[in-house]
């Protein structure tokens, strides 16, 4: 019956003129529909700083796309969640967007808004973004106590993103004296960083709403309520007269015909009195064939056939397992121990999960990078 609701709610929606179409057609018109949905999803998670549920709608975005030959506007939205996932990863100085270990989040994330110039219709908007990633680029490695990635942070955006001299001098100046109270930083806070992009991202979203699938999905479940309600109140008419009937006398020789037995039984009740609650999963008797919650969601490469700057990961999302200040130390202990070359016997002697003697031997010439050996 709720599948019958579904198709009439959805009818009311849209209605098509030519019977003959092709599967191929409906299924690519649907996965754009979905396209769609997810990146409102994720434009929302990212406005309420819901990072859990940013990184599963990211991921699911990932999968959808991944191998699909993306038109224009898709392509857009592409970039905008890659630009989305690393922002909102800013302040996780040991994640990566790129193979370089040195480029933290926002220093990616000002390479793909570089990209992202012909999607930005305020020409003004798209400067001033990019001036605050990046002084937010230096000025989170600076709030973080990390003044040397800072420095790297510097000369990297110098080198790599055509720094203006000006602010390249002034936030040398603010590097150097560690103060992270500038009210340089202050104007051009991180706050300010966010406002902006809500701005840009309520642009967006008024040039192209994205929200068919989530306007359809409302009709079907308001109709479906209307419905069960509507169902709720028959039902107690009905049981409510099965009562009066059942307090009529009885003939006279006390007997009641078949007719009347009947007719007294109350009926079986098809729904509850109260309200309807919506159908949980995890509720049914049986599991269902696919187990979700054991299930692990991959996160899958982007598509390559869209050409990007060769800092830029073909993924929105793919990130190298993070160092963690254990493994820091237990490497800077290892090379006290063994010597620094000795990685394979390093790895044997200390615990570092799943690692290689290749990683410990990136992860030391990093430290040495960072002056943080």
């Amino acid at each position: 019956m709720n599948g019958n609701i579904a198709s009439q709610s959805i009818v009311t929606i849209t209605s098509t003129t030519d019977e003959n179409y092709s599967s191929s057609d409906v299924d690519c018109l649907v996965k754009s529909w979905m396209i769609d949905y997810l990146f409102l999803s994720i434009t929302r998670h990212f406005k309420e700083k819901n990072s859990e549920e940013f990184v599963r709608e990211v991921r699911s975005f990932e999968a959808m796309i991944d191998g699909l030959e993306l038109e224009d506007h898709q392509m857009k939205k592409k970039l905008v969640c890659g630009f989305l996932a690393r922002v909102m990863d800013a302040k996780n100085l040991d994640v990566r967007y790129t193979h370089d270990e040195v480029v933290t989040p926002l220093m990616s994330a000002v390479t793909v808004w570089n990209a992202m110039d012909e999607v930005v219709a305020d020409a003004n908007l798209h400067q001033t973004v990019k001036r605050l990633l990046f002084v937010q680029s230096v000025g989170v490695c600076l709030e973080k106590g990390m003044p040397s990635i800072a420095k790297n942070a510097l000369q990297w955006l110098e080198r790599e993103c055509g720094l203006p001299e000006k602010l390249q001098m002034k936030l040398a100046s603010i590097v150097s004296a560690k103060n992270t109270d500038d009210p340089y930083l202050t104007s051009f806070s991180f706050a300010r960083l966010l406002d902006k992009i809500q701005s840009f991202l309520d642009a967006i979203l008024e040039e192209n709403p994205s929200n068919f699938l989530l306007q359809a999905g409302s009709k079907v479940v308001h109709a479906r309520q209307d419905k069960d309600k509507s169902q709720v109140q028959t039902q107690e008419l009905e049981e409510s007269a099965c009562t009066e009937q059942s307090t009529d006398q009885p003939t006279q020789n006390g007997d009641l015909s078949l007719h009347s037995k009947l007719s007294m039984r109350p009926k079986k009740r098809l729904l509850a009195k109260r309200t309807p609650q919506p159908w949980i999963p995890d509720s049914a008797k049986k599991p269902s064939v696919v187990n979700y919650k054991e299930s692990k969601i991959k996160v899958s490469r982007l598509s390559g056939r869209y050409t990007q700057t060769a800092d830029m990961d073909t993924s929105v999302l793919r990130t190298k397992r993070m160092w963690m200040s254990d493994e820091d130390r237990c490497l800077k202990a290892g090379v006290r121990q063994y010597g620094e070359g000795k990685w394979t016997k390093i790895l044997q002697e200390y615990d570092f999960g799943k690692r290689t003697a290749i990683m410990l031997k990136d992860r030391w010439r990093t430290l040495k990078r960072l002056h943080l050996v």
